[in-house]
């Protein structure tokens, strides 16, 4: 065990997530399809309900959370704003792009909306 390791509480045990990106993309023959998903791969992090504070913040930034997956390190792909993380049948949207607290690569944090309609 390292210094800093998280303590988590029963439910709160790491997730695995596929992460998909939503958009355009050329078939072999070079025929665009639209609306199809891309798997870039999977992260494992923690779901957690945002709080309310950080509801208000980003609803006032026209961006509406209401979780956010909290991943130890760093991806080993780019996720960016649009991305879908699915674990299960349950699928959130991310909102915003990862937040690195302290700059330093040890968390990143995803603030995410929880979609059932797409």
């Amino acid at each position: 065990m390292f210094a800093g390791a998280a303590h988590l509480l029963p439910g709160q045990e790491l997730r695995t997530f596929d992460v998909y990106r939503d958009g355009d993309h050329k078939t072999a023959s070079g025929r665009i399809l639209s609306n199809s998903w891309e798997r870039l791969g999977e992260i494992k992090a923690v779901l957690a309900a945002a709080k309310p504070e950080e509801i208000q913040r980003w609803r006032q930034l026209e961006h509406p959370v209401s979780h956010k997956i909290i991943q130890q390190g760093v991806p080993p792909f780019k996720i960016i704003p649009g991305d879908s993380l699915v674990c299960g049948d349950r699928r959130y949207i991310v909102q915003t792009a990862p937040y690195n607290p302290g700059g330093i690569n040890h968390w990143t944090i995803y603030y995410c909306d929880e979609r059932s309609d797409v």
